[in-house]
């Protein structure tokens, strides 16, 4: 899961993020503009604040919608899936906070999880270290800064995009596998595409 994409599956398959809170921002800057400038005890006021309220939740409410609508095209597939740990606290203490939150992953994973259980599967929490900094093909470490948003491996020369290799380690570490060059093998790689599983990545 990232904020480029809302997600990216180890098919390489994007999910575009909505952006519901972003595209709304301006609306409900003048809402809340409107509602400073009411006198407080006044009847405008009182309607003032119900506006402001009904404009957050209408954005909340597409916000949920899209995120049961994603977990459910994931699961309907019958796989299982796996996906980052992530740190979503310590991430929205950050300047990506406002993005953070439009993306809402801590409600997305808390919805594909309890999906996921009703369905008879699994969503596996993955540790994301070095994910995006190894190699999918060969376990070779590449390091990348966040801006890089390509994957090029110069062992193997495997090129993807940053998140679609992210996505096939985290397949590989959920079925035990681990991301190493040791251990990592083109054979190993073509048993693990067999297994039912989806994997998303950040």
């Amino acid at each position: 899961m990232g904020l480029k994409s809302f997600l990216v599956d180890d098919s390489g398959a994007l999910v575009e993020i909505p952006q519901h809170y972003r595209k709304s921002e301006k609306r409900l800057k003048q809402l809340q503009r409107s509602l400073s400038r009411k006198k407080k005890g006044c009847k405008r006021r009182h309607i003032a604040i119900k506006r402001v309220a009904k404009a957050h939740l209408n954005v909340a409410n597409q916000r949920k919608d899209f995120h049961y609508k994603t977990a459910k095209k994931l699961l309907s597939q019958g796989k299982h899936v796996a996906h980052e740990k992530l740190n979503i606290k310590g991430i929205a203490r950050t300047k990506l906070a406002k993005s953070t939150h439009d993306a809402g992953w801590g409600q997305f994973l808390q919805i594909l999880s309890i999906k996921a259980e009703r369905a008879g599967l699994l969503a596996i929490a993955v540790n994301p270290n070095g994910t995006s900094q190894n190699c999918s093909g060969c376990g070779t470490k590449v390091p990348k800064e966040l801006k890089d948003r390509l994957h090029a491996c110069p062992e193997c020369g495997l090129t993807l995009l940053r998140d679609h290799n992210a996505a096939i380690n985290i397949k590989h570490l959920a079925v035990g596998h681990s991301v190493n060059k040791a251990q990592v093998t083109s054979d190993a790689i073509a048993g693990i595409t067999e297994k039912p599983a989806l994997y998303a990545s950040a």
